[in-house]
């Protein structure tokens, strides 16, 4: 039962995807342990201080700070506000390491996703299997219907589709919207980023930056950013 739940989630998978999409299936799954997202205020609150001193000092200002910076993708987006990038083009270079970020991320939740529809589907395929066997050893011999037989033949027919719900609801499912969920909260800590750096280069003022990241926030999340 276990080997037809997961020998044909495997093989059906392996259709799917290419065996290097599957090579990577666990350093995948070992991002469900990693820490959520954190806020996005406490780095909107930052971006603040970083575009207050660019105003006061000028763009070349920042640049020791990039050092103190813990986060590779803000660090890089501000390089490049340095270095006299325009607002546009620092928008495009960041945009697109997101949408590539998420494609990634996409595929990564879809082989889950996919385990998750295939299991149940083999998990029924082996009960068909097992009830086609059980029914044709009926009154095999000449003999009466043994029960205690039948409902033997029946338990171990079903176990496969138990199997099949097991890792599909309590494995495969949770995984896969874990990883969705995850992916949708760093491409929105990253287009704060994004917006933040854009406002700096253009030398935005602080109630600006201010009113832009609040739409980013709850109302009531708003008013930590005064």
């Amino acid at each position: 039962s276990l080997v037809c739940v997961v020998g044909g989630m495997l093989g059906a998978s392996l259709i799917t995807f290419s065996l290097a999409d599957f090579s990577n299936l666990v350093a995948v799954f070992k991002k469900i342990f990693e820490p959520e997202v954190p806020s996005p205020i406490d780095l909107m609150k930052r971006l603040i201080e970083i575009g207050a001193a660019a105003r006061r000092g000028g763009i070349l200002s920042i640049e020791p700070m990039l050092a103190e910076l813990d986060e590779e993708f803000l660090s890089k987006g501000l390089q490049m506000a340095v270095d006299g990038r325009d607002a546009d083009t620092i928008r495009s270079s960041l945009n697109g390491e997101v949408t590539f970020m998420s494609t990634r991320h996409a595929k990564g939740a879809e082989m889950f996703n996919t385990m998750n529809k295939y299991c149940p589907a083999f998990g029924m395929i082996g009960t068909l299997f097992g009830l086609i066997a059980m029914l044709g050893n009926m009154g095999g011999g000449g003999g009466g219907m043994d029960m205690g037989a039948l409902t033997s033949g029946m338990a171990v027919a079903l176990i496969t589709t138990l199997y099949g719900a097991i890792f599909a609801n309590a494995l495969f499912s949770p995984v896969a919207d874990n990883l969705k969920t995850k992916s949708k909260a760093e491409k929105v800590y990253r287009d704060v980023i994004i917006e933040g750096v854009v406002m700096i280069a253009s030398s935005e003022t602080p109630p600006v930056m201010r009113a832009r990241f609040g739409s980013f926030l709850a109302t009531k999340d708003q008013a930590q950013l005064l």
